[in-house]
This record gives structure tokens, sequence and C-alpha cells, in this order.
């Protein structure tokens, strides 16, 4: 297992302070779904998470960090610890779309083996949503007939994409998004200003992580920037590829991003209401649909890393497409 950095985000807490007080109770399920509405990596949770219960001193939420558990957590050697996630493919080098049987048929060796140690021995998926139908029905016997002292962890960030026959075999945990005052604390502590902090939280749709994501990538300029251009292009003053070309520096989750906010913007103006979901003057229900299927489309065209599409040749088509729903509304 490759070196790790077990942490958490303030927000997670209450998960953490279940799963303690389950463990000191003796009361852990053999099996956890833990689901969580943010985008962002999950696996430094996982890892605390085992972390924190395998430690043989925690305090509070603190690991103590000097008994054997915590200093091969830290190294990523400990043998009772195992983490299943997407592997690069050997001919590609991009990290494969699912978890593959095989991967799962490895875990399920592994928790059947004798421990190493006196303590649980403790496998996570992630992200669980990830395994095809072969890797979940493997994994179904095992959470049916779960070892003693064994502790599975499904983490996702769609739970509706686990099967529900192992979603009715594990206990649920969710972990709620923090409040706007949360949100905007952790983002001064990393040294986002207030103002900043309240737009890219606008962005982020109230994740935090994400927020600070896009402020170091510029994504107001990059908004700002776009909105002028798109202008041009609406107007017949700017092609097409030179407005994609505009945006292709920028890496291809942050162009999803700002094509499906753009789409939903031009949604809800169409809708006759505002992104709060405010009445405004005027509505357009047919076109509003023509940009809703146009955003399903955008959705599967620009995943390029699963359909090995050209980015600026998907981009183009997507708006070549707006331009046209816009236009014929005018007309």
């Amino acid at each position: 297992m490759d070196e790790i950095n077990p942490q958490f985000l303030p927000w997670q807490a209450d998960v953490l302070k279940r799963a303690l007080a389950l463990k000191h109770q003796q009361h852990l399920p053999h099996a956890v779904l833990i689901d969580t509405a943010s985008e962002q990596d999950f696996s430094a949770f996982a890892c605390y998470l085992s972390m924190l219960l395998l430690c043989d001193k925690p305090d509070n939420l603190a690991t103590c960090g000097n008994c054997q558990a915590c200093e091969m957590m830290q190294a990523g050697t400990y043998a009772d610890y195992s983490l299943v996630t997407l592997e690069p493919n050997e001919k590609t080098k991009k990290l494969n779309k699912n978890i593959n049987i095989e991967q799962i048929r490895k875990l399920i060796h592994e928790v059947s083996l004798t421990r190493r140690y006196e303590r649980l021995k403790i496998a996570a998926i992630y992200p669980a949503e990830a395994m095809n139908k072969s890797s979940a029905n493997a994994l179904l016997k095992t959470l049916e007939e779960p070892a003693p002292q064994v502790l599975l962890m499904l983490l996702t960030h769609n739970r509706g994409r686990i099967p529900v026959t192992l979603r009715s075999r594990c206990q649920s945990w969710t972990i709620d998004p923090p409040a706007r005052t949360q949100a905007l604390e952790w983002l001064r502590v990393q040294g986002v200003q207030d103002e900043m902090a309240t737009s890219y939280l606008q962005f982020a749709g109230g994740d935090p992580v994400l927020a600070l994501h896009l402020k170091q990538h510029g994504y107001a300029s990059l908004v700002s920037q776009f909105k002028s251009r798109f202008s041009q292009f609406l107007r017949s003053e700017l092609s097409v590829t030179d407005l994609c070309r505009g945006l292709l520096s920028s890496e291809t989750a942050i162009i999803r991003r700002l094509i499906n906010m753009t789409l939903m913007a031009y949604c809800y103006q169409m809708s006759g209401v505002d992104a709060n979901a405010e009445p405004r003057s005027g509505s357009d229900k047919c076109g509003a649909q023509a940009i809703m299927d146009l955003r399903l489309k955008a959705q599967q065209q620009l995943q390029i890393e699963e359909n090995n599409l050209d980015l600026q040749l998907q981009l183009e088509d997507v708006l070549i497409s707006l331009k046209q729903i816009l236009t014929r509304r005018f007309i």
C-alpha cells in the first residue's frame, strides 16, 4: 500500500465520534456505508477513520501517533488495513472507470486471512459506486457472512449507485455538508478573504474544499472572461474555435463545471426564475427543456477521460448548439 496521509475535515467529525463511540461500546457493525455529497477525494478520511479505530490511545478525535498501529498506518505498512480503489490501466496508464472483480476477490481473500495483530482488520472500498455489477455481486457473500473482527467500509459520493443488496447489509453513515458559517471559517483559515470566500463558496455549491480548489485555479477570472467572450460569440464577433481555445488551458473538470453552470443559468432564465428559484419576468419552457437536454448531452460528451473524444470538438458542438437555442428564442 502506498504511503498515505490520514486526515479529516471539521465537518467530518460527527462520523468519527459515532465510530469511536460504537467501538468503545463494542457495537461496531461489520460493514458501514459512508456517503458524502462532496466531490473531493475521500481516501484520506477513510485512512484517518481507520487509524482512529486502530489507535491504542485515541484522545477525543486525535490519534496518539505513537502506537504500533498509528506508526504503521502513517507509513502505509499496516498489514490489517487495505484500501481498494481505482487503479491505472496497464496499457493506457489512465485510471480505470471501475473497481473490477479481481480487486474485490483479492480483498475477500485478504479479510478471510488470520489477523496479524490483536486489533480490527479494516478493508475500505472507495469510490464504492465504481464497483461494477460483478464486483458488487462478489462482495455480497462477504457482507452476508462477515468474518469476526473485520470492518468493511464502503465510501461513496453517490449512494444511489450502490446496489440495494449491498446497502441493506451495511449500517449507513452520512457526512453532512458544513454549515455556511463553518465553511466560511474553514476557508478563512486557509487564507481566503471573506468576500472571495463567499463568492467561491457559491461557485462550489457550498463545498468549501471545492471552493478552495476553484480559487487556486482562478475560476472567478475564468467565469468573467468566458461571459465576455461568450457574448462576443453570440454576436458573431468571435468564432467558436477561438472561444473554446480560451478555455483549454484549464483542467477538464473545471471546464465541465463552467459549461454546466452556463447551461443551468440559461435554463433558469428561460424558466422564468433566477438561480434562487425566485420568479422573474418572461419564460420559454420549450427553450428551457432544450437547454436541459443539451446539458445531459454535454455531461456525456465532455467525459473525455472515458470516451476518448477530442475536448475542443465536443466543446464547440455544445456551444454551437447553445447558440442555436438562444438565437431561435429571439427570432
